[in-house]
C-alpha cells in the first residue's frame, strides 16, 4: 500500500512539474506573439504611413527664393510647359526677382501672375520641359479636430528643403479678424483658417498642408501670439487660384460677417440661440462690421443667413461659391424672430 501512495505521489509530483513547463513556454509565447504584433505596427502601421504620404508628395513641394526672402510653395497646376505654384503673397510681394527651386538641385525662374491680398495667396508660373504631377486637393470642410496633418517646407535655408512637420488640427473652419493695408487704407474682415497646434518656423510659409490621404487641404500662411500657426482653406484658395490663373481680378464680396453654420452646432446650441427645428441649415451671425456690405444691407447679428441668390447656405463651400460668383448683386434670404426676411446688396 506504502509503494502505491509512492507511485501516486511521484505522479502528481511529475504532473505538477509538467504543468509548470507548459505554463512557462505557453507564457514565453504570448510574449513572442505580442513583441510581434508591436513590431508589426511600427513597421507597417503609422509610420509606414506617414513616411508613404510624405515620398507621394515631396516632388510637388517647391522651395521659393524672393529676392532676401525664403518660402515655400506647391505645385497646383500644369498645362503644357507651364506649371502653376501657389505660395504666400507676403514672401513674393514687391520683389525684383523669384526663383522656384524643385527637388535639391533643378531651379527655374518664375513670374508672380496673380495674387489675392485679402488671403496673402500668389500664384507663380515657371516654364518647364518636365512634367511634373500636381498636388492632389483635397476638402477641408472635412478636416476634424484632432486630425493628423504633414507640413512640408523650406523652414530656414534651401539645405533644409524638403522638411516635413507633423501637425495636429487645433481647429478647423474658424473665422478671425484680419487686417491689411492696402494703399494706405486699412481693411478690416474674417478670414476662415485652419489653426494647427504647431508653431511653424517663418519659412514654412506657403507650404501644404496634407491629409493622410496625401491631398492638401490648406497653406500655411501665418502664425498666432506665438503659439500657433493658421493656414488658409484649400477650398478658398481654389475659387481664388482658377480666377487668378484666368486672368481675372478677384470678384469676392466682403460681406463683413462672423459666425457659424448651423450643421456645426450642438442641438442644445440652437436651442439656447432660439433657432426653430424647422431651420436645418443656414450661416448664423455672431458678429458684424458696420462697414461691411452685409451691415449696410441691413443683417444683424442674431440673423440666420439660409439662402444666398436663391441657393442654400449649408457650409463653406456654398457660402463661398456665391461670395466669389460674379454676380453683382447678392439676394440674402435670412430668419430673424422666425420671420424669413429678404435683401440685396451690390458689391461697388
Amino acid at each position: 500500500m506504502k509503494n502505491n501512495n509512492r507511485l501516486l505521489y511521484l505522479l502528481i509530483f511529475i504532473l505538477f512539474v509538467w504543468c509548470l513547463i507548459l505554463s512557462s513556454q505557453n507564457n514565453a509565447r504570448r510574449q513572442e506573439i505580442s513583441q510581434s504584433v508591436v513590431n508589426q505596427y511600427e513597421v507597417d502601421g503609422f509610420s509606414t504611413d506617414l513616411t508613404a504620404v510624405v515620398d507621394e508628395v515631396r516632388a510637388g513641394v517647391v522651395s521659393i527664393s524672393a529676392d532676401n526672402n525664403l518660402l515655400s510653395g506647391f505645385v497646383y497646376k500644369q498645362e503644357g510647359d507651364s506649371v502653376y505654384i501657389l505660395s504666400a503673397y507676403h514672401g513674393v510681394a514687391n520683389v525684383n526677382s523669384i526663383t522656384v527651386r524643385f527637388g535639391s538641385s533643378y531651379s527655374v525662374p518664375g513670374e508672380l501672375i496673380g495674387h489675392d491680398i485679402y488671403l496673402d495667396l500668389a500664384v507663380i508660373r515657371v516654364n518647364t520641359p518636365y512634367i511634373i504631377e500636381p498636388l492632389k486637393t483635397g476638402d477641408s470642410i472635412m478636416l476634424k479636430r484632432g486630425e493628423f496633418l504633414i507640413a512640408m517646407g523650406t523652414p530656414s535655408s534651401l539645405d533644409f528643403q524638403g522638411s516635413v512637420e507633423l501637425c495636429m488640427v487645433s481647429a478647423s473652419g474658424i473665422q478671425i479678424e484680419n487686417s491689411i493695408l492696402v494703399e494706405d487704407e486699412r481693411y478690416n474682415y474674417f478670414l476662415s483658417v485652419i489653426e494647427v497646434g504647431n508653431l511653424l518656423p517663418s519659412g514654412y510659409s506657403g507650404s501644404p498642408l496634407i491629409n493622410m490621404n496625401g491631398d492638401v487641404v490648406g497653406m500655411i500662411t501665418m502664425s498666432t501670439q506665438g503659439t500657433s500657426t493658421l493656414a488658409l482653406t484649400i477650398n478658398e484658395m481654389k475659387m481664388a487660384a482658377d480666377q487668378l490663373m484666368d486672368g481675372q481680378q478677384i470678384e469676392r464680396k466682403i460681406l463683413g460677417m462672423k459666425g457659424t453654420f448651423l450643421k456645426d452646432m450642438y442641438n442644445y446650441e440652437r436651442t439656447n440661440l432660439n433657432i426653430g427645428i424647422e431651420v436645418i441649415d443656414g450661416f448664423y451671425v455672431e458678429r458684424i462690421r458696420e462697414n461691411g456690405l452685409a451691415y449696410q444691407a441691413g443683417i444683424r447679428t442674431g440673423d440666420v443667413i439660409t439662402k444666398i441668390n436663391g441657393e442654400d447656405i449649408i457650409d463653406l463651400n456654398s457660402y463661398l461659391r456665391e461670395i466669389y460668383s460674379d454676380s453683382a448683386e447678392l439676394n440674402i434670404e435670412y430668419i430673424r424672430n422666425s420671420q424669413t426676411e429678404m435683401v440685396s446688396l451690390v458689391n461697388d
